[in-house]
């Protein structure tokens, strides 16, 4: 079972590790660049996101073996999207950069993480949980609608990694449970 966490600093060298598995997988796979080593994710910011306490880490029999960004508020260059939740910027999360380290194949980690990041919402209150994923991503685009995220509408986004390019946007209702906010 996979235990999720927040990150801490001593994670860096691990996290490094597994995002630069990623990245090669991804790449091979597909022959998009997508993410690209030392362009995005980088170190630094997995350092900023430690530091704010918004990187999560997934450990498996001891070993990191997933991690994700999950940060409140809705990314700005989604900008206009037609969100069905209604919701307060600070009632809404972003998930970015959720990976799994190619070490761990066909577990369901990917899945696991999202329902932390359900459940984190949950314990902050927030009404949804957004995200884009590259139109070129298809596994990607299979797991959030398997794990029940909404397409919203299609974008086109600058990301310094891939440029300006297409991505979809998802959105994830959180149901509060009963008698909370």
């Amino acid at each position: 079972m996979l235990q999720i966490r927040q990150a801490a600093p001593e994670d860096l060298p691990a996290l490094i590790t597994l995002y630069d598995g990623v990245i090669e997988r991804f790449q091979a796979q597909t022959g998009n660049m997508g993410w690209r080593k030392g362009v995005y994710p980088t170190e630094k910011d997995f350092q900023r996101a430690i530091q704010a306490g918004t990187m999560y880490v997934g450990e498996l029999e001891g070993r990191l073996a997933a991690g994700m960004i999950v940060k409140q508020g809705t990314d700005q260059s989604y900008g206009g999207a037609p969100w069905r939740v209604e919701a307060a910027d600070s009632e809404t999360a972003v998930i970015h950069t959720l990976g799994v380290s190619p070490a761990c194949p066909r577990r369901g980690l990917a899945l696991q993480m999202i329902r932390g990041a359900e459940a984190l919402a949950r314990e902050k209150g927030w009404k949804a949980l957004r995200l884009d994923v590259l139109d070129v991503n298809e596994p990607a685009h299979r797991l959030y609608k398997r794990a029940g995220f909404q397409y919203i509408c299609t974008k086109k986004i600058f990301y310094e990694s891939v440029g300006l390019a297409d991505f979809l946007l998802y959105e994830y209702p959180v149901e509060q449970p009963e008698g909370s906010k």
